[in-house]
């Protein structure tokens, strides 16, 4: 039995990404949160209805080819890791963010 070397993998280089752009990264994440928010509201009296706050958790349906993006703009605003939930299609993924205030344990 022999054993067979394999080459380093070569790894893309990773993206840094500006504060302009992780703000705005981080608006884009927060309006697909605020929207899948929005939609699990429906049925509720207008009472009892809650507003998303960008320190809450946060679920959002996202494309796969921007999860890069999302998470490192959610690290960078919330501190908080994002988390691919479940594979809806293969456009679709439902992220989670534990969000600001679980991160700092309030």
């Amino acid at each position: 039995m022999s054993l067979t070397l394999v080459k380093k993998p070569k790894f893309a280089k990773r993206v840094e990404y500006t504060h302009e752009e992780r703000q705005k990264s981080f608006e884009e994440f927060y309006q697909l949160a605020n929207k899948y928010h929005k939609l699990t509201q429906i049925g509720r009296r207008k009472s009892d209805i809650e507003d998303l706050r960008w320190k809450d958790e946060l679920i959002a349906v996202i494309n796969p080819k921007d999860f890069n993006r999302f998470q490192d703009a959610v690290a960078y605003v919330c501190g908080s890791p994002l988390e691919t939930e479940e594979i809806i299609t293969r456009t679709k993924h439902l992220v989670y963010a534990s969000g600001y205030w679980n991160c700092v344990g309030a």
